[in-house]
């Protein structure tokens, strides 16, 4: 593993912060490049793209302390060390989902239009900011036999490399959504597509990884991969209705 990049004198660089910083140019410009294909002047996704960044990063590293509280009452400070990793990915989704739906009705832009090419960007994003978790040697599976399995640094046994097959898994999402986008019906159809397609991935992906069991041996994130599934049928079911 290697959480940290480079060291330039008193500057650390962390490979979790580069990846996330990364992560975003990425998709960033991808979403500028659908949003032209959907009606929206690229350069509003400029606009867009900082307020976006600053409440899903709050948003996911806010879900992570509330998740994981106990870590961090030794020292609460390190609730604000986001480039060292710590980051729950439906809390940032969340959290911007908001801020793109404020910043529309403020700017008048059509906002099932404006998430249509966000979403696409987004499953992209999320398979280049896994690599940095892969990097910081965090979201490690279960134990395995497996001729890929990988040893972490002070973790017991050979593990799944689960950030791996989220990565690969997120970059199948793009480019399903971005198929889907071409032959778009509807708007509303890849945003409410894309929350399916991710808690299917992550209802799966959660049986292999090492993670708290609750209630039915589910983990909190397979509940709430469930709850995502419902949400994105039934904006499916509603968009395509209304439209």
């Amino acid at each position: 593993m290697h959480p940290i990049l480079l060291k330039l004198g008193p500057l650390t660089v962390y490979s979790y912060g580069m990846m996330v910083a990364l992560a975003f140019l990425a998709g960033i410009f991808l979403s500028t490049y659908l949003a032209k294909k959907n009606g929206i002047i690229p350069e509003r996704i400029f606009d867009l793209a900082i307020i976006v960044l600053v409440s899903s990063i709050i948003g996911a590293r806010a879900f992570y302390v509330l998740e994981f509280w106990t870590d961090f009452t030794a020292n609460p400070i390190s609730a604000f060390y986001i480039t060292e990793g710590g980051m729950v990915f439906f809390g940032g989704v969340a959290f911007a989902i908001i801020a793109i739906l404020i910043w529309s009705r403020i700017n008048k832009i059509p906002a099932l239009k404006l998430l249509d090419a966000i979403a696409p960007a987004t499953a992209l994003g999320y398979a280049i900011g896994r690599i940095g978790c892969f990097l910081r040697g965090c979201c490690y599976g279960v134990e395995t036999g497996l001729p890929w399995g990988v040893k972490f640094p002070d973790v017991c046994g050979v593990r799944h490399p689960t950030q791996i097959y989220a990565s690969l898994a997120g970059l199948l999402i793009m480019a399903i959504l971005i198929f889907m986008f071409s032959k778009k019906k509807f708007d509303g159809q890849i945003f409410s597509s894309g929350l399916m397609l991710y808690s299917i991935y992550r209802f799966l992906i959660e049986f292999i990884r090492v993670n708290q069991k609750y209630l039915f041996t589910l983990s909190e994130a397979q509940w709430g991969s469930i709850m995502i599934f419902l949400i994105g049928a039934g904006l499916y079911y509603y968009f395509r209705k209304k439209s």
